[in-house]
């Protein structure tokens, strides 16, 4: 997966040093500094641009992509008019399925592509990104999210690829890939967020401190991003806005300087996470005396670019460094990191956005691809009795649930219709973290989730409600709500009870809602101290139930269900995070039995909120079978079962596979090759995720019960079988000792092969002769992978 522009470009470099030294004090702080473009920006002349600026981001795009592109052009024009060197702008967004502009492409969330467990297809969407990106003129992604999701309580679980290290690198590894392509003269940079320890915070919740131990940082929480720096070349990271060891990260210099620096090797840019800098000041952290204190904190620990606002990157440091107050050298080295990357990009070869050169092949239809990446994304996880699927379309079917009627509760924060919602339908950003003004009196407005939903229809007209698709399908279907999605007050579970008691079969569709505001459940700010679902849902879902034992639950949220009576009740559950446009048409689909579902749960389901964190790779001792070995009490919690609901990587079919053979080949020097052989036995072809995992029997530091080492989607037609071809090494398994030289230690490996972590039916021991101390900069951290021609 190692590309061509891995290494920083060493031209760019000589031509970033020798624009540098032509900038005047004032020029080079601006290019450390950014501002925000929304849709009522008309007049350029109010906005923070004499003298230049290094970035420009855009949060309220309602542009169609030509007419964006256009005013980019303007835009760019104006800056360069207005900068001594002519020096172009940076223009970001977000994009973790797409571009947040009407009309691009748009995937699931990212925690639905970690349950898709397909990088091909992760790197194919960042492609298109590229294309796009660049067709408009945006040349930086603030995306992909690479914490690891340890804890549900968290709000921005659905921004993650789940919930295991190795997981979360192999994905972001592709989606670098394929947004920075292989000359970044015609890619687009892509952004590393949120380094360090972001996911895993007091009580779960945003911006709290980081509770994670130096091991854990550096062997769970850094792995994506050391693998997005050293395999892919990664040119952005943005910090967290957490706390870690008394300093904010964004002020540390043992994190943004030593170890993402010095030891992890990251060469690039650092850009803050959206007023960042503010949080040291005396309200909030109290680190800082004024807001140039907490900027020359952060610069110097390694922080270059404040986002999205000049507010401490601004005057009050210019002031400082013509005073001699800090050593220049600390301005430079930013300014140089900022104009290298703008040179790699070609800004200054061709600085306005390439709509000629791009849009013909990067707006051609993608329809057929975000379906693919929908379908592939839904687990299902309950399916007694094979009550899925249901192929007698003459069935009277009960839809009951608030997620069955609106398009809203398909998508997840940081897409276009929830940008359009934030911005446009209810009109107050300042649930989101650092725009808006805080202070100023929110207006007081009832919801109008309906509202959403038409803005959307116009946006995307393909997109269908779960009830739309299921009415196409089923022509004996029938919708009642049962209850709203967040208000408790509003329910009708007579109606319900009613339909449920008179259908053949319901679905019942049960839904939180992602993005900013109170008008969600979950994401940004949106934490939970309960992982219940919101509103009356949990009420109706017994009203139902017991109405009706032929009950299939479809659940839509930024996290997943985890209901023990649900799960315990349900015939069937079909899992599908935040599908977005497609997520009805796909939920559908697979109902029918016009798919088999695939997909596989990017994290363990924990029963309650108690139970978190919940982390698959666990320490030995923490989880498993060592535990309850352990433990006085061996269910773990006196009210509950301390095991998962489900565990990390299951997923169920309409067909069945049996795992036949494994055979393990490791050389001296730690190259390993494991073939497994997979045999389709049930009744259709389907597709599987083929898992591989290893075990350090024995070591000096207590290592995970589990580490996943590679993984594999594959197609495996009714009656045949596959062999795939797992190539990897066994210093995946190295590890830090106490005085963090990493060492792969003598004695037994065992690696293991299945379809999820708690069902690996086949083994392979390997003695390690002797313990070798490993470079960190040569460790593997994913399996590669071929399937062997028969």
């Amino acid at each position: 997966m190692n590309i061509s522009n891995r290494l920083i470009s060493t031209a760019a470099r000589q031509r970033a040093a020798a624009l540098l030294k032509e900038l005047s004090l004032e020029e080079k702080v601006r290019q450390l500094g950014c501002t925000m473009l929304v849709s009522e920006d008309t007049d350029l002349t109010a906005k923070d641009l004499s003298g230049g600026i290094g970035e420009i981001a855009l949060l309220d795009i309602c542009e169609e992509p030509e007419a964006l592109a256009a005013r980019l052009r303007d835009v760019q024009q104006y800056v360069m008019e207005h900068s001594p060197h002519r020096i172009p702008a940076l223009f970001h967004c977000e994009a973790l399925g797409g571009p947040v502009v009407p009309h691009t492409v748009l995937y699931p969330n990212s925690i639905g592509l970690g349950a898709t467990f397909d990088t091909a297809l992760v790197r194919d969407m960042a492609n298109t990104i590229r294309t796009q990106m660049r067709a408009m003129g945006i040349l930086h992604a603030l995306s992909p999210v690479l914490d690891v999701a340890k804890d549900l309580r968290w709000g921005r679980v659905n921004e993650t690829y789940g919930g295991d290290p190795t997981l979360s690198a192999a994905m972001s590894c592709a989606f670098v890939q394929g947004l920075q392509g292989d000359d970044l003269s015609t890619g687009v940079a892509a952004t590393a967020k949120h380094f360090l320890g972001y996911s895993q915070t007091v009580g779960g919740l945003n911006l709290t401190r980081t509770q994670a131990d130096a091991r854990e940082l550096r062997e769970v929480f850094a792995k994506p991003f050391e693998a997005a720096i050293r395999k892919a070349g990664i040119r952005t990271v943005m910090n967290s806005y957490s706390e870690w060891e008394g300093r904010p990260v964004c002020a540390s210099r043992k994190l943004l300087t030593d170890l993402l620096r010095s030891e992890l090797s990251f060469d690039s840019l650092v850009v803050s996470d959206y007023r960042s800098v503010q949080r040291l000041l005396d309200d909030i952290l109290a680190t800082a005396d004024d807001i140039t204190d907490a900027a020359l904190q952060c610069l110097t620990a390694g922080l270059d670019m404040e986002l999205p606002d000049r507010l401490g990157y601004a005057d009050g440091m210019t002031h400082a460094f013509a005073e001699g107050k800090v050593d220049i050298s600390y301005l430079d080295r930013a300014v140089l990191r900022v104009l290298t990357l703008k040179f790699e990009l070609g800004l200054f070869d061709e600085p306005y956005p390439q709509w000629q050169q791009y849009h013909a092949a990067a707006f051609a239809p993608t329809a057929a691809a975000e379906q693919r990446a929908t379908r592939e994304s839904i687990v299902l996880t309950k399916n007694e009795g094979n009550t899925l699927p249901l192929t007698d379309r003459s069935i009277k079917l009960a839809v009951i649930g608030p997620g069955a009627s609106s398009l809203r509760l398909l998508y997840g924060g940081y897409t276009q219709p929830s940008m359009l919602e934030m911005f446009q339908v209810v009109q107050d950003s300042s649930a989101m973290a650092g725009v808006g003004d805080k202070s100023a009196a929110k207006p007081v407005r009832k919801y109008d989730l309906a509202a959403t939903d038409r803005e959307i229809h116009k946006s995307r007209p393909e997109a269908k409600t779960i009830f739309e698709a299921l009415q196409e399908l089923y022509p004996n279907c029938t919708y009642t709500q049962g209850c709203d999605y967040l208000d408790p007050t509003q329910t009708d579970f007579a109606a319900a009870l009613a339909a449920a008691e008179s259908a053949d079969a319901v679905i019942l569709c049960l839904s939180g809602k992602n993005g900013w505001g109170r008008h969600c459940d979950t994401g940004e700010g949106n934490d939970a101290a309960s992982l219940d679902l919101p509103g009356a849902q949990e009420e109706l879902a017994r009203v139902v139930l017991a109405a009706n034992p032929r009950t299939i639950v479809t659940h839509t949220d930024g996290r997943p269900l985890t209901s023990p009576h649900i799960y315990a009740n349900a015939a069937a559950i079909l899992e599908a995070f935040t599908p977005g446009t497609w997520g009805g048409t796909e939920l559908a689909a697979l109902i029918a039995g016009i798919h088999s579902p695939a997909g596989c749960l990017p994290l363990p389901l924990p029963r309650t909120a108690g139970h978190e964190p919940m982390f698959m790779a666990e320490h030995r001792g923490t989880t498993g079978q060592s535990f309850v070995a352990g433990s006085l009490n061996p269910d773990g919690y006196w009210q509950s079962d301390f095991r998962p609901l489900r565990p990390f990587g299951y997923g169920l079919s309409y067909t069945t596979f049996a795992y036949e053979a494994l055979n393990l080949i490791v050389d001296p020097d730690g190259t390993a090759e494991a073939l497994v052989t997979v045999h389709n036995t049930g009744s259709c072809d389907g597709e599987t995720v083929v898992q591989l995992y290893g075990r350090d029997a024995i070591a000096t530091i207590v290592r995970p019960e589990l580490e996943l080492l590679g993984f594999v989607r594959i197609t495996v037609p009714q009656g045949q079988r596959r062999t795939v071809r797992f190539r990897f090494n066994l210093n995946q398994m190295a590890f830090p000792d106490e005085y963090s030289v990493w060492h792969l230690e003598a004695g037994r490996f065992t690696i293991s092969a299945g379809p999820n972590s708690a069902d690996l039916p086949l083994t392979a021991d390997y003695i390690q002769p002797c313990t070798r101390e490993i470079l960190p900069e040569a460790r593997e951290y994913f399996a590669e992978w071929d399937v062997v021609e028969e």
